[in-house]
Parts: structure tokens; sequence; C-alpha cells
């Protein structure tokens, strides 16, 4: 648990008093955000690999016995760091409104760099080969909770590993769009230092002049110090406007 106070360590207790045919591990901690929940959870796993829950979201029936077969297709090959599944809101429908493309059979073998080609550009769940997951700790700030999971996820494409990504739902959340874009802006001003590695990163990918011209012109320290010295007039008009923005949040 990170802290946060949504009914889950009474859950936990009360299924600790009862038959569950497996053991499981609970930890509270203060709550520093998910990054920080995500790491101490990688580090105490004794599994061979990581699928996270949230504790708002369920899983269908048949998710272990899915992710299980898929993840012993791939477990052999080096390329791979793991699998993934779709997501889905309790009536059933696909977070983006459309399944994703893959072949005939059944999946889509991408880096998370090369997801929206598949249409694999929203909310997805994944299992995590632990071996190497472990060598890519989710980014923390000293006073920020949240830095965005995509620096980590993309610092791992970057690096050659792809997922087998399937297009059966698993997963079940409640999604609500406008709440994800309206507190996005918010989150960005409580947690500047992550969304500023997050753009940092973003120079690595490879985009072209007109998009790394407006990613460096929001960073002063940078990945591409040509970018980001060109864009510094862009950047202060933008940093004036961000300031505006965010006294009203």
């Amino acid at each position: 648990n990170d802290g946060s106070t949504d009914g889950t360590e009474e859950l936990l207790e009360k299924w600790s008093g009862e038959d569950n045919r497996f053991d499981f591990s609970y930890l509270t901690v203060e709550n520093g955000g998910k990054p920080r929940a995500i790491n101490r959870g990688v580090t105490m796993a004794r599994g061979k690999y990581f699928f996270l829950v949230d504790s708002d979201d369920y899983l269908t029936p048949d998710a272990v016995e899915k992710m299980t077969a898929w993840a012993k297709e791939t477990e052999n090959d080096p390329a791979f760091i793991g699998v993934g599944a779709a997501k889905s809101t309790p009536d059933g429908k696909y977070l983006k409104g459309t399944p994703p493309k893959v072949g005939t059979n059944g999946y889509a073998d991408a880096t998370n760099l090369e997801r929206a080609k598949y249409d694999l550009d929203a909310d997805m769940c994944e299992a995590y080969r632990l071996d190497i997951y472990r060598k890519y700790p989710y980014f923390t700030y000293d006073g920020e909770k949240f830095a965005p999971e995509q620096i980590t996820m993309n610092e791992i494409a970057l690096d050659g590993y792809r997922l087998r990504w399937h297009s059966d739902i698993i997963y079940i959340c409640e999604y609500l769009e406008d709440g994800l874009t309206k507190g996005s802006s918010a989150l960005e001003k409580k947690n500047p230092m992550g969304y500023a590695a997050m753009y940092n990163h973003m120079l690595k990918y490879g985009y072209g002049f007109r998009r790394r011209f407006m990613i460096a012109a929001q960073m002063k320290e940078t990945n591409s110090l040509p970018a980001t010295v060109l864009s510094f007039p862009v950047g202060a008009l933008l940093a004036i406007r961000r300031r505006r923005q965010f006294s009203k949040i």
C-alpha cells in the first residue's frame, strides 16, 4: 500500500484470516506516491514477474491463467521483458474505445515506443520479468510524489526490450477521462522535477525538429543542449503562461 486511505488494509486483514490457498505479503508505508510504492514492491517481490493492480480495480477470473500461459511463450527470449493485455471499463469497452491492432495470432510484439502503431497507446496492464525490471527503478524526487511512468517504460524500450501485447481484456477499471485530463495540470504543478525529467527524457526518442524544439523549451537541464539553448525564448514565454495556468489550480 502506498499510504493512501482506500480501505485496502482492512480488506487484506480480513483475507489474512481466511483460507486463500496462497501466501501474500502486505506492507503499509507513508504515502510517498506511486513511483516509490512500485520501487518498494519490486524490491520485495519474490516471484518471477511483477504485475500491478490498483486497489480500485479488479481482474477477470481467467486473468492469471492467461498471463501465466502467455509469459511462458516469451520467457526464454532475451528480447522480451514481459507480456501485456488490455483494460476495459466495467461495461466491457476498451479504454481507447477500439481493440488493439494485433495479428491473427491475437498479439503484437512491440516496445513501449512502438505502441501507437498498434493502437496500444491507452492504459494497458503488463507483467514484467523481475530480473530485468529491477534494473529500471522509477524516478523519484524529494518533496514530490509523482513522476510519469513513461520515463521508465521508454528507457526500457530504448534498450530494445519488447512486450507481447494481447488484445484480450483481463483488467477492469473505472476510467474517468475528464478527471485525468483535469488532473494532469495539477500533477505537473505539484511535481515539477518529475515532469521536467519526462520532457528531458523525450529528447532521446528521435522526434523531429519541431517536437524536439517544444520539448527542449520546457527545461534547463537537458539531453540536448543545442536544442534547449535555441528554444530558450519560447521556453520563457511558456513559463509565464504556465505560471498563470497554475495560479488557477
